[in-house]
């Protein structure tokens, strides 16, 4: 097969490189005025009307202003990306939830934002009602945020937003991580595998980062502390021990 294309004219050709450079630019400019084509064509402004709209839901929530620039409630929102709903976690440092609590209370609530998994087992926060408050507070609070994305145009069903950004499964095993329960005992209390378990919490570690450097934007020092506590909390043991994989 190789002797045969050897053998080809074109292979022969002195001048083979230089027409092949010509023939790649000439299908590069194709590939680019198709490119044009479509920026220009009416199917790229499809999702124009869907911007407009949520660009109204961040000035009425304050993200926003009525120039379109950035406010500070806008920057404390660029800081948090490990969370199911960014919206909703940045409402929820806004909100004033979290004063009162204390940090392994505070990292179980934002573990609800962090989590991605189902469980069928319910939390038990008998033992923190403090928690069990704000928990109902954040469900609220998430509830209100799809409304007033709901009002402004965007296809949003209250109910189902709340159910997929809000994971619970995991509330009462981080609280008792953060108190220093041993990993087997919290391994009883939930139906999710112990590698689930030890992603969520190196998750909750990096979102401990992230809404600490929120805290520093917003000027709030006790935010601040307060992760910086439930990040020491949830640091520890086997969790964050390094792997056996790893050299």
């Amino acid at each position: 097969l190789g002797a045969s294309r050897a053998a080809l004219r074109p292979h022969g050709c002195a001048e083979l490189a230089e027409q092949y450079s010509v023939v790649r630019a000439e299908a590069m400019l194709r590939e680019r005025r198709k490119q044009l084509t479509h920026v220009l064509s009416d199917a790229s402004l499809q999702a124009l009307p869907e911007f407009h709209d949520r660009v109204r839901v961040l000035q009425r929530l304050g993200y926003l202003d009525s120039e379109k620039a950035v406010t500070l409630k806008g920057r404390v929102l660029c800081e948090i990306n490990s969370t199911q709903d960014e919206l909703v976690a940045s409402e929820l440092v806004f909100s004033g939830v979290l004063e009162g609590l204390s940090p392994g209370e505070a990292i179980a609530l934002v573990s609800a934002l962090v989590f991605q998994e189902k469980s069928d087992v319910e939390p038990d926060l008998l033992a923190a009602p403090a928690l069990s408050v704000a928990r109902k507070q954040l469900w609220e609070l998430t509830r209100a945020t799809a409304v007033v994305a709901r009002e402004e145009g965007l296809p949003v069903d209250p109910d189902e937003a709340v159910a997929e950004a809000l994971h619970p499964g995991l509330m009462q095993v981080v609280h008792e991580w953060a108190v220093g329960t041993p990993f087997a005992a919290i391994c009883e209390l939930t139906d999710i595998m112990e590698g689930s378990i030890v992603r969520a919490v190196v998750r909750l570690d990096q979102a401990c980062r992230e809404l600490q450097d929120a805290a520093r934007v917003m000027g709030n020092t006790n935010l601040f502390q307060q992760m910086q506590a439930a990040s020491d909390a949830i640091k520890r043991d086997v969790v964050f021990a390094a792997s056996l994989y790893v050299a």
